[in-house]
């Protein structure tokens, strides 16, 4: 593969989910804090997803470094995007905003489990 192809692809590549991500964002009914978790958050999915689809087919593609503030990312993000209206909108009922907060919390234990493994999965590759 020529340089030129393989540079061309990744800001493509960039372009594209940077636009998802930011469009995503943009229809977030918040305000602009909330919406720049929403972009933050969809953009860094984009990485864990295909962290993950890595992670099965038994490939490398991220360094342990990349895995492990991937990992850390899922669940940050997740907590930011439930605490910060939790206490924006403290004067609602949060027993709406909190319907999903379980499931999202689950699912994101997997997957920073799935992540820091291979996490330390990487980084003993790299101490032999």
């Amino acid at each position: 593969m020529a340089k030129s192809d393989k540079y061309l692809s990744i800001i493509i590549f960039l372009v594209v989910i940077s636009a998802f991500s930011v469009v995503s964002g943009y229809q977030y009914v918040g305000d602009i804090f909330e919406k720049v978790i929403n972009t933050v958050g969809v953009f860094s999915n984009y990485f864990v997803l295909i962290a993950l689809f890595s992670v099965y087919k038994g490939t490398s593609l991220f360094s342990y470094k990349q895995l492990f503030l991937l990992a850390y990312i899922t669940v940050l993000m997740t907590l930011i995007s439930y605490i910060y209206p939790y206490f924006k909108y403290s004067e609602q009922d949060p027993t709406d905003l909190m319907s999903t907060f379980g499931f999202d919390i689950i699912i994101n234990i997997f997957i920073f489990t799935i992540l820091f493994k291979e996490a330390r999965r990487e980084r003993s590759k790299c101490d032999l």
